[in-house]
């Protein structure tokens, strides 16, 4: 396994409208997954703020990360989820400390459920 759960990847990433632009984002789902599907779930990290979509975003900073940081103020966006494999991965930019992963998980669950 090349990536796992916590790693922020560069995908190319699927919008509603059926475009597609290299995004990163972090993997969510957890390694269980990966190993026995051979996928794994996503959610896109954005430098646009949307005043609607506020209530479903979590803020990134450069301290929450491991090995990558980010040129502009960037976000999580907790209710934008999407499944990949490995080969839909450009590279890999980094991952997010323990803490700030778990607050995203949750911020998800509450965003999305």
């Amino acid at each position: 396994m090349k990536y796992a759960q916590k790693d922020i990847v560069e995908v190319n990433f699927l919008f509603p409208d059926g475009s597609n632009k290299p995004h990163p984002a972090l993997i969510v789902s957890n390694n269980d997954l990966h190993d026995t599907e051979g996928f794994f779930y996503l959610v896109l990290i954005s430098s646009k703020e949307f005043d609607y979509s506020r209530q479903y975003s979590y803020p990134l900073h450069d301290n929450m990360l491991n090995g990558c940081t980010f040129a502009k103020k960037s976000y999580v966006k907790c209710h934008i989820i999407s499944g990949y494999t490995e080969r839909d991965v450009v590279r890999k930019l980094g991952s997010i400390k323990e803490k700030y992963f778990n607050e995203i998980v949750d911020k998800t669950i509450e965003s999305i459920f």
